[in-house]
């Protein structure tokens, strides 16, 4: 189970995206943060879910996702995947991790 405070930052961070114009379904901490290996350097890894990434030429709104890191917490290791990927996506390792060890959390 993943920290309360870790949960408080994604939620932050992913509503912070919203407000700048993502529009974020949800994002997926997975990793050390919810097998229950992290020490003092652990990152926050985070699948952030969002129809905006199944389009082509996203480059600037995957840039926002590394620039509000800073503003929220720079451990954020955030991964763009689009909705259809997340439903749909049988090929990527990281997604498959994610689907069988993440925790789900919503935008508030």
């Amino acid at each position: 189970m993943v920290d309360k405070s870790i949960i408080e930052i994604v939620k932050k961070y992913l509503t912070t995206l919203n407000n700048l114009g993502i529009p974020i379904q949800c994002g997926i901490i997975f990793g050390s943060q919810t097998i229950g290996k992290t020490n003092k350097w652990s990152d926050i890894d985070i699948l952030v879910v969002s129809p905006i990434f199944d389009q082509p030429g996203c480059r600037k709104d995957i840039d926002l996702l590394w620039r509000t890191t800073i503003k929220i917490d720079c451990r954020i290791e955030p991964i763009p995947c689009g909705k259809r990927q997340w439903e749909k996506d049988d090929s990527s390792a990281i997604i498959e991790i994610a689907r069988r060890e993440g925790e789900t959390v919503m935008v508030p």
